[in-house]
């Protein structure tokens, strides 16, 4: 018979002598052990002894266990019954050798076994949702809340029928009745009449969307993943609240095929940097005098004039496809005070055709593609590029931008869409829950597909918007 290696000659602790519930796989062992020692039915003296020593249980649960299968013999079983009598299944069943489990000391059952519990699932969910949201931000305040034991919540959780989970809070805008209302008639505006009398999303082929963001040389919190045995590495300033950061312009349309170039447009119109080129006045540690430096320019109505006319329409103007546009391109902003003064007369003025201004809703950051996705992504990309100066920043940030790929943008519009009709039911609100579209799955062609709103959604969205007329 094969020894069976005991746990010293793994590192492992001895296995305990207390009372121990074993598996169905390790009573068929166990017995199969006794027959290897009996000889014409019969065990040897300290046959029970010996097994429960080696397997770590009671000699008790040994000799019901034979006792138990020669019985079943007896009634005329043509094999030994010796399966457990508590109904279950066992948890952290881990079988190093046929003959023993080792590596837990007592095994939990899942079924009519054990102590009755002292709270049914129902008790405990009806005492967390008596218990303020406000009081249910740690495990610690809701056990406290609730007069529940933390660990008894964590198995609650555990389970497979509870659906209590740690969900995020972020704030958004706080919308007036007069932004929900605009925010209807901004997302009805995108809707075109299909078969059936459906609605579809237009293409959105024609909007270019700008905005801009803040982009820091690091992060105050980040993650890392390490070894025991590796060192964090060390990451200090001189201040958390006057970290070397940017402001970028983005300007971005819907990727496509381009028919008149006949290549793929990506959509990535441009990302400028809101700096300027200064002569440095006097030496310091990090330049001489007279050296060029970088500086981060205050953004105001006159720089982002200057901005739009010298970077964001050149820029459309050399890369945005040709056709297929009787209104022109319209460049979506949002309402802050230095872009009001940028409007489609600004533009004529300017001798600049075939581009409009517009602006989104106010309160509305969700309605535009920069701020509902793509530059978060493009933060990511930006963290993973050390930087230690602002050139470096900036060359980091612009990398980003170009690394992004295409199919990140046009998900990103396929979202919007999604985003819209979600506000459409609730009445223009942005306290809607955004579905999992699938996009990677279930759409082929991401620059064709476009988001279908319900006739449901339509109809209440426009008696909505009829009653505050």
């Amino acid at each position: 018979m094969p020894s069976c290696p005991y746990p010293a000659s793994r590192g492992h602790a001895a296995p305990s002598k207390g009372g121990r519930n074993l598996s169905d796989e390790q009573r068929r062992a166990v017995y199969e052990m006794l027959l290897e020692l009996a000889v014409d039915g019969v065990l040897p003296r300290g046959a029970f002894t010996n097994t429960a020593h080696r397997i770590g249980c009671n000699w008790q649960t040994i000799s019901r266990l034979w006792s138990q299968a020669r019985s079943s013999l007896a009634q005329g079983a043509a094999v030994a019954d010796v399966a457990a009598k508590m109904k279950g299944k066992p948890l952290h069943i881990h079988i190093l050798c046929i003959f023993t489990i080792i590596e837990s000391h007592r095994y939990l059952y899942l079924g009519n076994c054990g102590r009755r519990p002292t709270r049914t699932q129902a008790d405990i969910k009806a005492a967390i949702k008596a218990v303020p949201q406000h009081d249910r931000q740690t495990l610690r305040a809701l056990a406290e809340s609730c007069k529940i034991p933390k660990t008894t919540i964590k198995r609650h959780m555990d389970k497979e029928e509870s659906t209590l989970k740690a969900r995020s809070s972020r704030l958004k805008p706080l919308l007036t009745e007069a932004n929900a209302k605009d925010r209807l008639k901004y997302a009805l505006s995108f809707l075109r009449p299909a078969l059936c009398g459906n609605h579809v999303f237009v293409n959105m082929y024609d909007q270019v969307h700008v905005d801009e963001k803040w982009f820091f040389i690091t992060k105050v919190n980040r993650k890392f993943y390490v070894y025991d045995d590796e060192e964090v590495a060390l990451r200090a300033a001189k201040s958390k609240k006057f970290i070397t950061k940017v402001m970028f312009l983005a300007a971005v349309a819907r990727p496509r095929h381009d028919t008149h170039r006949n290549c793929a447009f990506d959509g990535k119109i441009g990302m400028w940097p809101f700096v300027e080129q200064s002569i440095a006045k006097r030496t310091s540690k990090n330049r001489p005098k007279g050296s060029i430096e970088t500086k981060p320019l205050s953004v105001d109505g006159v720089v982002y004039k200057s901005m739009i006319i010298n970077k964001v329409v050149p820029a459309i103007q050399a890369k945005f496809p040709v056709g297929n546009q009787p209104n022109g391109v319209f460049i979506q902003q949002d309402n802050a005070g230095p872009h009001t003064c940028v409007t489609t007369k600004f533009l004529r003025a300017h001798g600049v055709s075939g581009i409009s201004m517009t602006c989104q809703p106010a309160n509305s950051p969700d309605f535009n593609v920069l701020d509902l996705g793509f530059f978060n992504a493009i933060q990511n990309l930006q963290q993973k590029k050390p930087s230690r100066s602002i050139d470096q920043l900036i060359d980091a940030v612009t990398l980003a931008f170009d690394e992004m790929p295409i199919e990140s943008l046009a998900k990103t519009f396929i979202t919007l869409q999604s985003v819209m009709e979600r506000a459409m039911e609730v009445n223009g609100g942005n306290n809607y829950k955004l579905p999992h579209l699938h996009k990677d799955k279930c759409i082929d062609d991401l620059a064709s597909f476009n988001v279908a709103c319900a006739p449901s959604t339509h109809q209440a969205a426009l008696l909505h918007l009829n009653s505050l007329a």
